[in-house]
């Protein structure tokens, strides 16, 4: 018996011995008779501590707010084919450039607001188109001179909308179509040899609102 005892502690210390190293911890005991007389039953109790790691995940969203500007998209009219195919007509190219600079003398002579505006600045139009329609002047660059027609019809018509709207636009945009209008005739002078000019710059009238009342 002493034999056996001595055997168990053995095991015991062989045990504990282990569970220094990390290992789960091992507990021994025997439970003891009335009479102190050990018993061959035996209570063995394991502890064991598992360690784990958890990673947290964490999703962030931010809301965004994008402002939208509106886009005003612009469609001009269908540009003519340009072409250099066209035999130039001179007795009806001269006839329209006589009514350019007529166009220009009555329009310099008017208000430019309201509907007989807006037809005198339509009826210039119609004849930058039909110079458009015709030939180009022999010596004269084709996509130059077509280019300076089309754009004076484009700017004629827009400034003939202005002018019915009653918009102040109007004013400047004549402006600028009696300039190249000069410039276009000049270069139809040289290649002709005509001698078309605009007359001069004659006083824009005003409106009776805007004239002051004499006073005594």
């Amino acid at each position: 018996m002493r034999a056996v005892v001595v055997a168990a502690l053995g095991l015991v210390a062989a045990v504990l011995a282990g569970c220094s190293s990390g290992e789960p911890q091992v507990e021994l005991s025997q439970v003891g008779a009335a009479t102190g007389t050990p018993v061959p039953t035996q209570t063995v109790t394991v502890t064991q501590v598992e360690t784990r790691t958890v990673t947290a995940t964490t999703t962030r969203v931010q809301t965004a707010t994008v402002t939208v500007s509106p886009t005003v998209t612009v469609t001009a009219p269908p540009r003519p084919s340009l072409t250099t195919s066209t035999v130039f007509n001179r007795p009806a190219a001269l006839a329209d450039y006589g009514n350019l600079v007529d166009d220009v003398g009555v329009l310099d002579r008017m208000t430019l607001s309201g509907n007989a505006a807006a037809l005198q600045l339509d009826l210039l139009a119609q004849h930058l188109g039909r110079l458009a329609a015709n030939g180009p002047p022999p010596g004269l660059d084709s996509p130059s001179y077509y280019g300076r027609l089309y754009s004076l019809g484009l700017f004629a018509r827009a400034a003939s909308d202005e002018a019915q709207a009653g918009s102040p636009v109007a004013a400047s945009r004549y402006a600028v179509i009696r300039q190249e209008t000069g410039v276009l005739l000049s270069l139809v002078d040289g290649a002709l040899s005509t001698t078309f000019a605009l007359p001069a710059p004659a006083p824009r009238p005003t409106s009776p609102a805007a004239t002051p009342s004499a006073t005594r």
